[in-house]
């Protein structure tokens, strides 16, 4: 009973969000064609399930290809064992500056814990004290704010800088914490971005970059779309690749196996930095919070094994493939939609089913898509989005289940 708690612990005495808690009421209530129809489509989770199987095939030879020894059920190193950081410094080589670059990134750059929101979190507590800002462009990811504010105390500030993340926008979110006697610490933004979609631009990025260098602060890139990019005219360039080499030190990738991998619930989380303070920093507070020994042996394995690049394109024909025909079911129903380049998800406008054009009729016209419609959905408030009415939707099912969302979206009313 809450009143033998300290005042610490009631904090965590409470109900889940309301779209977390739509997920897990519905766990094993999930839409399915023919043996649950009327079931929950749940979009307002950000993961894929396009390639489920062929990744499950794949971890059944890896794990067959894994020598079990000692090391993979006692412990091990807390920020990852040395093999398994040999293995993701080697892939992450690839994705971020390319194999025949003069930069190399190698196991003493690298930091595993238990998710993503770890690696965020450890980042924000070694960077920043409480009370201190890190910018975010608009909109965002809504995990930003609970990930460095719940418990490192760090505040997150939106910055409505569009695409090309306006160095005038940021500089004015500055003043504006300047002067209300606010550090600003950082930057922190996901590239691709989440909720809409875009690969930035090389010259977008490179804003935040000199911005960041002029005011003497730190970058954390959240790449964890990275290998998401489905659209061909696009290309994804890593933060760390366009940064001076002389400010490598103060950028900061995070990444994770959630998203790309479609492994959530593996839960590893990376971080990837060239200051060796804050890889070493993360060693000690993943003592709380390090991934299991033998899951490090598995994805090891996993990252070295010739069959994964298929399966990684696999996964991107797919997407393509799911995007559009989210894209064209919206439209077809007159829901405009934001372009996506990347990413599981879609940024739609629903503001003229609002009852009024504010964040309260935003919230109920959720509710009413959750409960009559039996579809989850997230509302663009929670991303920081400047205008009431804008939805994400997470699309990376098979074609009948994203048929299916648009089929009973059809049945709202304005």
């Amino acid at each position: 009973m809450v009143q033998y708690l300290s005042e610490r612990g009631k904090k965590w005495v409470k109900t889940l969000p309301p779209l977390v808690k739509a997920h897990f009421d519905n766990f094993y209530n999930m839409y399915d064609k023919h043996s649950n129809p009327n079931g929950l489509i749940n979009m307002g989770t950000a993961e894929s399930h396009l390639v489920n199987k062929e990744v499950c095939d794949l971890l059944k030879i890896v794990g067959n290809r894994m020598e079990l020894t000692g090391l993979n059920i006692h412990y091990n190193k807390f920020e990852g064992s040395e093999e398994f950081r040999d293995a993701i410094a080697k892939y992450w080589q690839k994705v971020i500056f390319g194999e025949d670059s003069n930069v190399v990134i190698t196991k003493d750059n690298v930091a595993t814990c238990a998710g993503c929101t770890v690696a965020l979190e450890s980042l924000a507590t070694m960077l920043a004290e409480p009370g201190d800002v890190f910018l975010i462009p608009a909109p965002y990811y809504s995990g930003f704010i609970d990930d460095i504010n719940e418990r490192a105390g760090v505040v997150a500030v939106g910055v409505p800088c569009g695409t090309d993340l306006d160095r005038d926008s940021f500089e004015k979110a500055w003043e504006e914490q300047t002067k209300l006697g606010k550090r600003v610490r950082a930057v922190l933004f996901a590239s691709p971005n989440n909720p809409i979609g875009t690969v930035y631009k090389p010259e977008a990025v490179k804003n935040v970059i000199d911005f960041a260098m002029v005011h003497d602060i730190d970058i954390i890139s959240d790449e964890i779309y990275a290998q998401t990019v489905f659209d061909p005219e696009a290309k994804y360039v890593s933060t760390l690749k366009l940064v001076p080499a002389e400010y490598r030190h103060r950028v900061h990738i995070t990444s994770s196996f959630a998203k790309d991998f479609v492994l959530s619930g593996f839960r590893t989380g990376i971080c990837i930095s060239f200051n060796t303070a804050i890889i070493q920093g993360m060693g000690s507070i993943t003592y709380y919070s390090s991934v299991s020994s033998h899951t490090q042996g598995l994805l090891t394995e996993m990252l070295k094994a010739p069959e994964l690049p298929g399966i990684m394109q696999l996964s991107r024909d797919r997407l393509r493939t799911a995007y559009h025909s989210i894209e064209k079911g919206l439209n077809s129903i007159g829901i405009k939609t934001m372009k996506a380049e990347a990413g599981i998800f879609i940024f739609a406008d629903f503001s003229p089913y609002l009852d009024k054009l504010e964040f309260e009729a935003e919230h109920t016209l959720w509710e009413k898509i959750y409960n009559e419609l039996m579809i989850n959905i997230s509302p663009g408030q929670l991303f920081g989005a400047d205008k009431p009415g804008m939805f994400r939707l997470c699309y990376a099912f098979d074609e009948e289940t994203v048929k299916e969302a648009c089929k009973r979206l059809a049945a709202l009313k304005k």
